[in-house]
């Protein structure tokens, strides 16, 4: 096997999900690993079910080599949001489920594809209000939550 192939493979294996209204992939500028979050920026929320499973959750402008960019707590009206997690040891899929001052608007499925997966997903908000995203297992165990403000 080349060298190229065995790199191809890593990746492949390593994967990543998202979703969104479009179906758009993910942006592709990059962010290292250890940079710091913004001084405003939220604090994760690891969560475990009884499963065993757990997840990292941020919100942020965007995803970039993985990890979440532009991490804050407020962001302006028409900003399209991105939520990242980092699943571990969950199975089949987990679903963003989306809450506007209180109140569910949309849940995405994702796929979860190994032991350890980060996978997102993104909204275009145009007006004010409090959000929330809840990250659940299929059976809706909860995983964690991240809450942020649209100005």
């Amino acid at each position: 096997m080349t060298k190229s192939t065995v790199l191809l493979v890593i990746a492949l294996a390593a994967g990543t999900g998202y979703a969104d209204d479009a179906n758009k992939p993910p942006a592709a500028d990059a962010k290292p690993k250890d940079a710091a979050p913004a001084k405003d920026a939220p604090a994760p929320t690891p969560s475990k079910d009884a499963s065993g499973a757990a997840a990292e959750v941020k919100v942020g402008t965007g995803v970039e080599k993985h990890e979440i960019v532009g991490e804050a707590n407020s962001f302006p009206a028409g900003t399209t949001v991105w939520v990242w997690s980092r699943v571990t040891n969950a199975e089949g899929n987990i679903k963003h489920v989306w809450k506007r001052d209180g109140k569910e608007v949309w849940t995405a499925t994702l796929p979860v594809g190994s032991k350890l997966w980060s996978t997102q997903s993104r909204r275009a908000i145009p007006s004010a209000g409090a959000w929330q995203v809840d990250v659940q297992t299929d059976a809706g165990a909860a995983l964690g939550t991240v809450s942020f403000t649209i100005q």
